[in-house]
C-alpha cells in the first residue's frame, strides 16, 4: 500500500475492487484507516488491526499462552493473523474458506508478516473439520454468509466435531453478530446450547460482535 493511499484513507473509504462472490453476492475490498477492508452489503468481514471483535479476545489471550498452529475457519481478508503478530511461536496458520473468491483477495492483499506461514483452504467448514484429523492451540470461526451466521454451524454435531480439532490448553474462539435484537434471542439461546458442550466457556462483547470462549483444560 502507497503512503498516499493510506494518508488518504483516514479521511474517506477508498474503493479498491468488487467482485462477485459465490457465497456472498458483491464484496468489496477498500483501504480506510491505514487498513485494507472487504465487505458486503451488511456486514464488514476484514478490516487489518481494525477488526476489533476478534482484538478484544486475542487481547485476552496471555502472550505466554503457547500459540503455534492456528486453525481459522471462515477467513476474510485474514485480520486475525495481523492480529496474532506478537505470537512469536506460530509455525502454521491454516486458513479455511469456502469461497474461492474470499482465498484469492486475502493473499493478493495481505501484508501480515505472519502470511508467509498461512496455509489457504478452500473448503466448507463443515466438510473440513469432519476430516480434520490434527489439533490447534488456537481455533477462530468467523463464518457468515453476509451478516448470518448459517445454521449448520451452530448444531451439536459441527460443534463437537469441532471440539476434536482443539489441543489441551488450547483456546477456541466462536464469533457471531450481536448488531439486533433478533441476534441477541439468538446467541441467547446459543450461549446456553455453546455452555452445555463447552464447559466452563464464557461470553464478551465485543463492538457488535459476541464471542463465545472456551479453554480445553
Amino acid at each position: 500500500m502507497n503512503k498516499l493511499l493510506k494518508f488518504a484513507s483516514y479521511f474517506f473509504d477508498i474503493p479498491l475492487k468488487k467482485v462477485h462472490s459465490q457465497y456472498s453476492d458483491e464484496v468489496q475490498v477498500s483501504v480506510h484507516l491505514g487498513q485494507y477492508k472487504l465487505s458486503t452489503k451488511n456486514a464488514i468481514y476484514s478490516f487489518g488491526k481494525k477488526y476489533t471483535s476478534f482484538e478484544t479476545a486475542i487481547q485476552q489471550i496471555k502472550s505466554k499462552q503457547r500459540i503455534q498452529q492456528v486453525l481459522v475457519l471462515g477467513f476474510g481478508l485474514g485480520s486475525v493473523v495481523d492480529l496474532l503478530e506478537n505470537h512469536i511461536n506460530i509455525k502454521k496458520i491454516v486458513a479455511v474458506d469456502a469461497d474461492k473468491i474470499i482465498l484469492q483477495l486475502a493473499q493478493r492483499y495481505s501484508q501480515a508478516k505472519l502470511k508467509n506461514k498461512v496455509n489457504y483452504v478452500c473448503d466448507d467448514a463443515i466438510h473440513f473439520i469432519q476430516n480434520n484429523t490434527s489439533v490447534f492451540d488456537l481455533v477462530l470461526v468467523d463464518l457468515f454468509i453476509d451478516d448470518k451466521t448459517p445454521k449448520q454451524f451452530l448444531e451439536t454435531s459441527f460443534l463437537n466435531q469441532l471440539k476434536k480439532s482443539v489441543a489441551q490448553n488450547g483456546i477456541l474462539i466462536f464469533s457471531k453478530l450481536d448488531d439486533s435484537q433478533e441476534n441477541k434471542n439468538e446467541n441467547a439461546l446459543f450461549e446456553n446450547h455453546f455452555s452445555n458442550i463447552f464447559n466452563e466457556s464464557y461470553a464478551i462483547e465485543t463492538d457488535g460482535n459476541k464471542l463465545f470462549i472456551w479453554k480445553n483444560n
